[in-house]
């Protein structure tokens, strides 16, 4: 009997246009009727997750940052930060690459050093209230992910220098234009498994859905893995099994077919 669902947001659980379902709410309270937990697992950070359910009444766990941050009650987790020395590293190899910007995140609040307009207009899509900082080295809030945005895209540009981080930290491309760099340990199938504990639920009751590679750890914590059917190849070698895709509301597809139609 499933007991937890997770699902990816972006390109999974939002359609094209970044937008939940007319359908969720209802969805949502048949979930909580049978005891199942629902938890929302992004690269965003959860202060721009939580606004897309404020007009309703939940207990949504958030995992944000790539499960950098747990939002439970009564306190948030934060799984890691990166020390002075491997933030540095980072941001040297950010201004030391063209046509690459940083978004530095903190638990409460993401910066950025670039007033580019393009790399801005994108950032402001995941991160909204990011605050332009002249010299993020010297931000004192703890820095638990830095997104980095190539306007040429990665495979063009700059993927190569973000590779060398592996080992070092964990590097989890998002999309084509964007990576992000945690802290060592730092995924989203921790954060899943770190629920499951809490939680006491294990794998075999663990659903999941995602659409990139960031998302491979969660699906890797869930016996009922789904990839979308929108998502990228190498995704779908990974799941058990494909939903219909995002602009199909295939998330909610799947959960009514499968948990509240019998």
């Amino acid at each position: 009997m499933i007991k937890l669902i997770v699902t990816d947001m972006d390109g999974t659980l939002l359609n094209s246009k970044k937008e939940l379902s007319p359908k969720f709410e209802d969805i949502y309270r048949q979930l909580c009727a049978k005891d199942i937990y629902f938890a929302v697992a992004s690269g965003r950070p959860h202060y721009s997750l939580e606004p897309q359910f404020a007009h309703f009444a939940h207990n949504i766990i958030f995992i944000g940052d790539n499960g950098a941050y747990i939002g439970t009650k009564p306190e948030p987790i934060i799984t890691g930060n990166f020390t002075n020395a491997e933030f540095k590293d980072i941001i040297e190899a950010c201004r030391n690459t063209s046509h690459v910007h940083a978004v530095v995140c903190t638990p409460n609040k993401p910066y950025a050093e670039s007033e580019d307009t393009q790399f801005l207009k994108e950032a402001k899509k995941y991160y909204p209230s990011i605050e332009v900082f002249k010299d993020v080295m010297q931000l004192e809030p703890t820095i638990i992910k830095v997104a980095i945005y190539d306007s040429l895209t990665l495979q063009k540009n700059s993927g190569k220098v973000w590779s060398s981080f592996n080992g070092k930290h964990v590097v989890a491309q998002s999309s084509d234009v964007w990576v992000d760099i945690m802290p060592q340990g730092v995924n989203k199938g921790a954060a899943v498994k770190y629920i499951q504990q809490k939680l006491g639920i294990s794998k075999e009751q663990t659903m999941a859905f995602g659409d990139f590679h960031n998302d491979i750890e969660m699906l890797q914590m869930a016996e009922h893995s789904y990839a979308m059917d929108n998502g990228h190849d190498d995704i779908k070698k990974v799941a058990r099994f494909i939903a219909p895709a995002n602009d199909s509301d295939g998330v909610l597809t799947v959960i009514e077919k499968m948990l509240l139609t019998h």
